[in-house]
């Protein structure tokens, strides 16, 4: 209890509980919430790819490869035949077109011309190999890989990848996440912001897979093939590993809902009661883990943890989003409210607005107050505002 004329000390986690039971007594539905659009949409994709459309597996390149050190000029004569398909031995279901260099032909240890059995002619020197595999259509066109990055320069894959998922297991534990912790964080941060938020966590998730996969490929170059698999944290995976699903931003949701309502109760795995904190930080122990031990799905526990650090950042400095959020359109609110004088139902309108585009933590202690007394009191006049 605060002394006798002291203003009323404002608990973050209480003013947000307070919005939302506003909004939900006020009726305050509107359109379905972005977290709820985020959750149908990567639904529905998933069910678009087990479809004809989506789920056809389609040619995709794998990227291409060298063997030796050819030179420019042979890499200026280079042909690929792609009647020869050729399996990758260390990579199921990868193949490849053989690169020649027509002009160089294949020499015994005696010095002879080899001929080739089959068109009778020189075995031309093999300088590399462009690779290709059979994806699904979406999957093959949204999937995030270093390669498809970095190397082809294919940068929406940022955010496509995002909407992906493996399987039904895949998308369940993202969206379960989603539906339980997303709603707060957006009620925290405001719609628009919220929806570029989750984003940015996601496209964190696939630059800090990208960089360790970089890292760890430049040690091999570098320093030793052998090393491969012996420093901590660096991936080593094949540069064109696709990475899809909406880990990444989840788990941002996930730190930011774990600043937003630390105490809260919730039931891990529906069985565990923890608190919010409690449990996030050990699913961020466990995927660095690992990720440090390189085991089954690093890759993803990279992103994991990329989404993490910049949903701990961003929910701690919410106004890095200003500028990206200036671009995205406000959505239209329909409200039925109880009758009230004009002028409160006019300050209420007011409000909200202002928590559905900013957040709740953007509201004043007026404006968090005046929200306080009229969940407490309906019958709230313009007095009272």
């Amino acid at each position: 209890m605060n002394p006798p004329g002291t203003p009323p000390q404002h608990d973050p986690v209480r003013d947000a509980d307070a919005a939302s039971e506003v909004r939900y007594r006020l009726g305050r539905l509107g359109p379905v919430s972005v977290n709820t659009w985020i959750i149908a949409i990567n639904v529905i994709v998933f069910l678009l790819c087990m479809q004809a459309v989506g789920g056809t597996p389609v040619r995709t390149s794998w990227g291409t490869f060298t063997v030796g050190n050819p030179t420019r000029e042979q890499l200026a004569r280079a042909v690929t035949d792609r009647r020869n398909n050729i399996a990758m031995p260390d990579l199921p279901g990868v193949f490849y077109h053989p690169i020649y260099d027509p002009k160089e032909v294949v020499r015994s240890p005696d010095g002879r011309v080899l001929i080739h059995p089959q068109t009778g002619g020189p075995v031309p020197v093999l300088i590399g190999g462009e690779r290709w595999t059979e994806r699904p259509r979406f999957e093959s066109w949204g999937h995030f890989s270093t390669g498809k990055f970095f190397v082809d320069g294919q940068l929406w894959r940022v955010l496509t990848f995002q909407f992906l998922h493996f399987n039904w297991v895949h998308l369940a534990f993202n969206m379960l996440g989603l539906w339980f912790i997303g709603g707060l964080v957006e009620e925290y941060l405001g719609r628009r912001r919220y929806l570029v938020f989750y984003l940015a966590c996601g496209v964190a998730g696939s630059l800090m897979y990208l960089a360790l996969n970089v890292l760890g490929w430049l040690a091999i170059a570098h320093i030793s093939p052998a090393i491969k698999g012996r420093i901590p944290a660096l991936l080593f995976d094949d540069l064109y590993t696709p990475l899809i699903g909406a880990s990444a931003g989840v788990f941002g949701v996930l730190m930011a809902a774990a600043k937003i309502a630390p105490r809260q109760i919730v039931q891990v795995a529906f069985i565990l009661p923890l608190r919010l904190a409690t449990a996030v930080y050990l699913f961020i122990a466990l995927s660095m883990v690992n990720l440090l031990s390189g085991g089954n799905n690093a890759g993803g526990d990279a992103a994991h943890l990329g989404g993490a650090l910049a949903g701990a950042y961003l929910v701690r400095n919410p106004h890095a989003l200003r500028d990206i959020v200036r671009f995205v359109p406000r959505w239209p609110v329909r409200r039925t409210l109880p009758a009230r004088p004009a002028t409160v139902e006019q300050e209420i309108d007011r409000i909200l607005d202002k928590a559905d585009d900013e957040g709740t933590e953007s509201l004043t202690p007026r404006e968090r107050e005046f929200l306080h007394r009229v969940a407490s009191d309906p019958r709230t006049s313009a007095d009272g505002a």
